[in-house]
């Protein structure tokens, strides 16, 4: 009955819920349960984020985007029951050149501005971060940071204040604060205003299923009521300018 009372509505900016697209749903079928799923923990809108990788074309990307999609909606269409709505972006991952990419808006979330990057793995040289601050001046794009807690033990801590003073928006996992060996960082990062933005980053049913629901109410019982309170206004505008 507590995890009941403080179960909010709210809109998820990173899945990978389109079938056969990348590492996440394997199927139509297990999309329709990654759907149902968020909806029961909350969500009423899912940001479709599939992984862009420079080494495919812009165009073959949105093409095998746009079949997926059609798939995904046509299993739909034999559900009853209402789902999320669902959104269509894209994870790209950060290139060298990225902020020259001609068709790089086209990978933004929806008909909005806001794009989101994941970037490097690696210690990060200089030229990243002088990327990231001229995305908004070259291509016009509001850049959202995605999953910022998976680079914190990469990057040193110069780095990282240099990423956060940027205009950029900063995205967390909801594991991030589910999972008891991330909590203390996520805790941090939640009270010193740092990340605006969540997401799931849900990929399948097993290994990573969808989990915002439930981090999102482990913040109201964590204290972390006004933090909660401003990242559910924030997903919602940016969902909302997607949606156009």
């Amino acid at each position: 009955m507590a995890a009941m009372e403080n179960k909010c509505s709210y809109y998820d900016l990173h899945s990978h819920i389109l079938p056969k697209m990348d590492d996440g749903s394997r199927s139509a079928d297990e999309s329709l349960q990654m759907l149902r799923l968020s909806g029961e923990q909350g969500a009423v809108g899912m940001m479709a984020t599939s992984h862009y990788y420079p080494r495919e074309p812009v165009e073959q990307f949105l093409s095998r985007r746009q079949r997926s999609y059609e798939m995904l909606c046509e299993a739909l269409s034999r559900v009853q029951d209402p789902l999320p709505e669902v959104c269509l972006g894209a994870e790209v991952a950060y290139h060298s050149g990225l902020i020259y990419e001609e068709r790089l808006t086209s990978l933004c979330m929806g008909k909005s501005r806001y794009l989101l990057l994941e970037l490097p793995f690696s210690r990060w040289e200089p030229s990243v971060l002088r990327d990231v601050q001229a995305l908004r001046r070259v291509q016009g794009v509001v850049p959202i940071i995605a999953h910022v807690e998976r680079y914190w033990k990469i990057q040193d801590s110069k780095t990282m204040s240099k990423l956060l003073e940027m205009d950029v928006l900063i995205q967390m996992n909801g594991e991030a604060y589910l999972d008891t060996h991330s909590r203390r960082l996520a805790k941090k990062l939640l009270k010193g205003g740092v990340i605006q933005v969540m997401g799931s980053d849900c990929h399948n049913m097993d290994r990573r299923p969808p989990n915002l629901g439930p981090a999102l109410q482990e913040l109201q019982k964590g204290r972390l009521a006004e933090q909660r309170e401003d990242i559910l206004w924030q997903n919602e505008k940016i969902f909302i300018a997607a949606r156009g």
